[in-house]
């Protein structure tokens, strides 16, 4: 009985930990991505964005509705995402949206959405905070959302 109840234990920690590295490493990227973004915006002379959590969780989870296959690749339900962070946040002046997928890291990504005209655009636009999600599909496969909102 002891036994069986140190290898529960065991395996519960290990479950634990497999979930928490997961959770680091998406953490990562989120924050890499963020540097990435600020670091090319910063050299065009923008500010950089803030952050807000309120702004990633609609992110992730549209990042995660795509890997799992909730919705298609793309913008679908933009406008909804948006509306939840305004009632939120209070009032949105403007607001972006960049996706992208594949098995690619936090530089790579980026540089895709720079060499891309109109995520170019996004990332220079005139934003003040932004939310970064990314999801894991099934065949490995990463789905990255930024949302940039402008508030006051």
């Amino acid at each position: 009985m002891f036994r069986k109840a140190i290898l529960v234990l065991l395996l519960i920690s290990a479950f634990i930990g497999v979930s928490s590295q997961k959770a680091v490493a998406q953490n990562n990227l989120e924050e890499d991505i963020l540097f990435y973004t600020n670091k090319f915006r910063k050299s065009h002379g923008k500010p950089a964005l803030e952050p807000r959590d309120i702004i990633s969780r609609e992110a992730r989870q549209h990042s995660k509705n795509m890997a799992r296959g909730k919705v298609k690749f793309g913008h679908s339900g933009f406008e909804q995402r948006t509306a939840r962070i305004k009632d939120r946040t209070g009032f949105v002046y403007a607001a972006a949206e960049n996706v992208a997928y594949g098995q690619l890291d936090a530089r790579e990504v980026v540089d895709g959405w720079i060499k891309s005209a109109p995520h170019r655009k996004n990332l220079l636009g005139d934003y003040n905070l932004i939310g970064i999600g990314t999801a894991k599909g099934r065949n490995g496969i990463i789905y990255f959302t930024q949302v940039f909102i402008k508030q006051k």
